[in-house]
């Protein structure tokens, strides 16, 4: 009866290295640079062109990236005869890769200011818009993201306005999780014009002044002591500053490929 057994076995392992081997003839005979379709072991259907293969993993051109398949993993591969041919049997979900320039439209969550908040306070949003590549929603609109306070500068008395960064490292639906590398910033508006009329203007009749009590020396000394009362103004009123509310909507790029499984 063991020896039956051990037959048995040892059959089945020569019909699945026959088929193995076969599947590789069939892979070691589409050309490069053909549009093909490849099915993955669990189901994952790539489509792309073949660029490159080797005894160990053939490679595709998926438009922004080059996907690197094992052998092992192969399923199925076929030459896709036209854009609109139907997917292989096996296939049963596609695989889609977005490329990092993609636009991210998110609404934002947690409230952040550039007075009050610090470096890796956590934030959260979600996207307004889905993602749709071939009239195929790759992401949907309400995917989250999240990140953290990446750089933060308060307005300062002195010099140099507030700014306020965030970096958002993931993003979140379907009960998958994918890497993103997505910064938005912003930084407050310059107020020269406003410090020029604030020191400005005081100066202005400081000399008027100075000029009526002692003629050019008075001027001076009048101008000198107007344009140091603006001067003080400036140097004792903070700029503004940069805040953001739950609500408040803003783009981004990715920052990185995304490869999302969109079911067939």
């Amino acid at each position: 009866m063991k020896a039956l057994y051990g037959a048995i076995a040892l059959t089945s392992l020569m019909l699945t290295a026959a088929a193995c081997n076969q599947e590789q003839k069939k892979v070691d005979a589409v050309p490069v640079g053909s549009d093909v379709q490849l099915t993955r072991a669990d189901g994952a259907l790539v489509e792309g062109t073949l660029v490159d293969r080797d005894a160990d993993a053939i490679k595709l051109d998926v438009g922004p990236a080059t996907a690197s398949v094992p052998r092992s993993d192969i399923a199925d591969l076929r030459v896709k005869p036209d854009k609109a041919a139907p997917a292989p049997e096996k296939a049963k979900f596609r695989e889609v890769t977005l490329p990092a320039s993609t636009r991210l439209s998110v609404r934002l969550e947690t409230p952040v200011s550039s007075a009050t908040s610090s470096v890796e306070t956590a934030v959260h949003g979600e996207l307004t818009q889905a993602i749709v590549r071939d009239g195929i929603t790759v992401i949907p609109a309400g995917a989250r993201v999240s990140g953290v306070v990446s750089g933060v500068q308060p307005s300062g008395k002195v010099k140099g306005r507030a700014s306020l960064e965030l970096a958002f490292n993931e993003l979140s639906f379907a009960s998958a999780n994918h890497p993103i590398d997505a910064h938005y910033g912003r930084v407050a508006p310059a107020t020269k014009a406003k410090d020029a009329k604030t020191i400005g203007i005081p100066a202005a009749g400081g000399a008027v002044v100075g000029a009526v009590v002692g003629g050019k020396k008075g001027a001076a000394i009048g101008a000198a002591a107007g344009g140091g009362a603006g001067a003080a103004v400036v140097l004792s009123t903070p700029g503004r500053e940069i805040t953001l509310e739950p609500g408040d909507v803003f783009s981004m790029p990715a920052g990185r490929t995304i490869t999302v499984r969109v079911p067939l």
